[in-house]
């Protein structure tokens, strides 16, 4: 009777590794690529994120649809990504009311987003709050001691491609 149950419980063990192996590999699958937030974004107009320091020339916001390659995204749930601009700068991304967040895996995929642009002065305290969204080092953490002015966006809908 003992070596029964040890049975039915090892059989169970090994159907629940099976079912969550299959979920997760399923899950990762239809993550990787598509429309997040605003379904109705289209890839229609976008302008390459290089242009986004003269679309924002003489205005403190600016409605746009840009793309680019994404650089990085928060590695602890996807809630916010980057696009370089150029080799020194980059524009944050933050998502419309924390209502959606992006693949943690899609840096390096090309991506359009679709929302409002601004230029933003971000507090020691928030930059290494990103810093540790991002998986840096204590060091590099520790390292950071001043606000810095950046390009922000607030999306509406990303398309990740």
């Amino acid at each position: 009777m003992k070596n029964r149950n040890i049975i039915l419980v090892a059989m169970a063990f090994s159907a629940l590794a099976f079912i969550n192996s299959s979920c997760s590999k399923k899950t990762e699958e239809v993550a990787e690529f598509g429309v997040f937030g605003d379904t109705t974004v289209t890839a229609e107009n976008a302008v390459d994120v290089s242009t986004l320091p003269q679309l924002l020339a003489g205005s403190d916001s600016i409605y746009c649809k840009l793309k680019g390659e994404i650089s990085a995204v928060c590695q602890q749930k996807g809630c916010w990504m980057s696009m370089a601009i150029s080799e020194d700068e980059k524009v944050h991304i933050k998502f419309k009311d924390y209502g959606f967040f992006v693949p943690m895996n899609a840096g390096g995929h090309q991506a359009i987003i679709d929302g409002v642009a601004y230029v933003d002065t971000v507090s020691v305290a928030q930059l290494k709050h990103r810093a540790q969204d991002a998986g840096k080092t204590e060091e590099e953490i520790s390292a950071i001691d001043h606000p810095q002015v950046e390009y922000s966006f607030v999306a509406n809908g990303v398309i990740i491609e």
